[in-house]
């Protein structure tokens, strides 16, 4: 499996009482055999396995084959992620970037991803605003 894009999405969930373990059984419940995420980023920044890098995911309708999505928990429509996460997501992606020889240009919000088919304003607008910021470092970080 050829990794192409990194795909951010946020858990649309409260960021202080959501943990890895509530998005694994919504995940089941929709018929998922596991955690789609490959990574998820808790309120305080934790950064947590999910399902492995080495299985296809399940995060994105139409684009799972050649992608890897983390999760940031947290409900950004409404509220803002805080410093710790936005950093655990620059982090997260400057890891995928290398290990993959992604360009920047191939990260993604989850409501415009190529090849994506499901309405959505995932990641939230207050992470959608802030990845132009997030892929600048992620740059920065590969130079």
């Amino acid at each position: 499996m050829k990794i192409r894009k990194l795909i951010v999405h946020h858990s649309a969930s409260n960021s202080v009482t959501t943990k890895k373990v509530d998005i694994e059984m919504w995940h089941k419940q929709r018929g998922f055999s596991q955690i789609g995420y490959r990574k998820i980023i808790e309120g305080k920044g934790n950064i947590v396995d999910g399902r492995p890098e080495t299985t296809q995911g399940a995060h994105t309708r139409g684009a799972n084959q050649a992608s890897l999505g983390v999760c940031v928990i947290g409900d950004f429509e409404r509220n803002v992620p805080s410093s710790r996460q936005i950093a655990a997501l620059i982090s997260v992606l400057t890891d995928w970037c290398k290990k993959y020889k992604i360009d920047t240009t191939n990260i993604y919000g989850h409501y415009n991803t190529p090849g994506g088919n499901t309405k959505t304003s995932c990641p939230g607008k207050n992470i959608i605003n802030r990845l132009p910021i997030v892929k600048q470092k992620v740059a920065f970080n590969l130079k």
